[in-house]
């Protein structure tokens, strides 16, 4: 039975499926238990064949594998670094009588799962900043577009003052740059797993001491090969590395469903202002199976559910870091789906969110027409700041208050009949405009895209 991923459209057209399928983590678990016996050869504490034997594996370790078996022999050691390991060994012996006896050294099942999870948090988090990148820089230039566009400025589903929609596009870029700052900074920590069966590596220290090795120079290589930060103690137990990884993925689909929320609001018939362009995502973009005449926000649709889950993904891989003993009973086994879960929807997330930025429809002309429907009242604040200079705050207020609560727009008219309506400028004073250029440049700073293009074009 395939799952085709029919309850999943957002992940279709993405690399979420691939990134985090069971194929992408023997992968890395395979990559990980050769990256341990390269430690050993390097050292000098495995014979220089196993290089050969090494690239062996890496190349045919999980080739022709079959996953459906090899996730039946999980069922009895509760994991699969069990049979994997009993796959290898196999192939290992093919290339080389006694190679298997350098596979896994000092290593217990959490250490290679563990380590494969980092390494495939690490293709996640990779492919989801590479696609919230795309977001920003799409987002950096719908707020410079837009930075005197004016739109109404709602609160609790009402209008409430003026604003511009550069405005409002810079505070989703605000929190899209905070999601990559801290995934990035995530991503640059993910460390290596390695502790043997209680986390005090005594198996290693005893085989190595036997050769003329140590422990702590196997680890560090061992760590240096993937590419992954050596932790001071093993966290078989102390699950922050995975809830940092997951609390900053889950961070990045908030900030990026409020655009996705948003937009679907701002889609509405009655309000207009935007629209989902055709990205090219799939046929009959928008559509309905009864109603020929609608465009739903689909992508804003899809998005925004996944935001809504992620919550309780996270809320999962919290619980599951409540552990016992040196290594849990149920806790760590508990984590691996929901937090593949996670990554699988943060990367299907991160690329619809791109394509639905990137494409994105801005009526302004709606825009000006919605500030109109209020007759004026969506300026109440203004009005009422202007006259608090000659009759106090509080007495202006009511006099704005009064005049707003009448069934025609006259009377509140009749308090500014000079001014008139101040929807043009509104948003756009010094600091809105400056607010628009902090965030546009501090997005531009975690864009190494754009470093790297402005490194180019600066003159020698």
């Amino acid at each position: 039975m395939i799952d085709a991923g029919l309850l999943d459209p957002l992940a279709q057209g993405t690399r979420a499926r691939e990134l985090t399928s069971d194929a992408a983590f023997v992968s890395a678990m395979v990559e990980t238990e050769v990256a341990l016996t390269g430690a050993l050869v390097d050292a000098g504490l495995a014979p220089e064949w196993m290089r050969e034997v090494c690239a062996g594996l890496a190349d045919a370790g999980s080739a022709g594998l079959d996953l459906e078996k090899l996730a039946e022999e999980s069922r009895g050691g509760g994991n699969p670094v069990i049979p994997l390991l009993r796959h290898l060994s196999a192939v290992a012996e093919q290339l080389r009588d006694g190679a298997s006896d350098y596979l896994h050294v000092g290593a217990t099942s959490q250490d290679i799962l563990d380590t494969a999870a980092m390494l495939t948090a690490r293709a996640v988090c990779e492919e989801v900043l590479a696609q919230l990148r795309q977001v920003g820089a799409a987002l950096a230039a719908l707020a410079q577009t837009h930075r005197a566009t004016p739109m109404a400025g709602r609160t609790l589903g009402q209008h409430a003052s003026p604003t511009t929609f550069g405005f409002v596009v810079a505070g989703w870029l605000d929190g899209v740059t905070g999601a990559i700052t801290a995934l990035d900074r995530t991503n640059h920590m993910l460390p290596l797993q390695y502790g043997g069966s209680v986390g005090t590596l005594d198996a290693l220290e005893q085989w190595t001491s036997a050769r003329g090795g140590t422990a702590p120079s196997i680890a560090a290589a061992f760590a240096a090969r993937l590419g992954l930060r050596l932790p001071p103690i093993s966290w078989h137990t102390t699950r922050a590395p995975v809830l940092a990884m997951a609390s900053a993925l889950a961070g990045a689909m908030a900030a990026i469903g409020v655009i996705a929320i948003d937009v679907g609001v701002l889609a509405r018939t009655e309000i207009a202002e935007l629209a989902e362009g055709r990205s090219g995502t799939g046929s009959g973009e928008g559509g309905s199976s009864a109603m020929p005449h609608k465009n739903n926000p689909v992508a804003a649709v899809l998005i925004s559910a996944a935001a809504r889950r992620s919550p309780h993904l996270l809320g999962s891989l919290y619980a599951s870091a409540l552990s016992e003993d040196q290594r849990p009973m149920g806790a760590w086994h508990a984590e691996w789906l929901p937090l593949r879960d996670l990554e699988r929807t943060a990367v299907a997330s991160a690329s619809a969110a791109a394509a639905l930025v990137s494409h994105l429809v801005v009526d302004e002309k709606r825009m000006s027409a919605n500030l109109e429907l209020t007759g004026g009242r969506i300026e109440s604040e203004r009005i009422a700041t202007v006259l608090a200079a000659s009759m106090g705050r509080r007495a202006a207020f009511a006099r704005v208050e009064e005049a707003s609560g009448q069934p025609d727009d006259s009377a509140l008219a009749a308090l500014l009949p000079s001014h008139g309506r101040g929807y043009v400028g509104a948003g756009s004073g010094d600091y809105a405009l400056a607010a628009i250029d902090r965030v546009v440049e501090a997005f531009r700073a975690v864009d190494p895209a754009r470093a790297a293009r402005s490194a180019r074009s600066a003159p020698s």
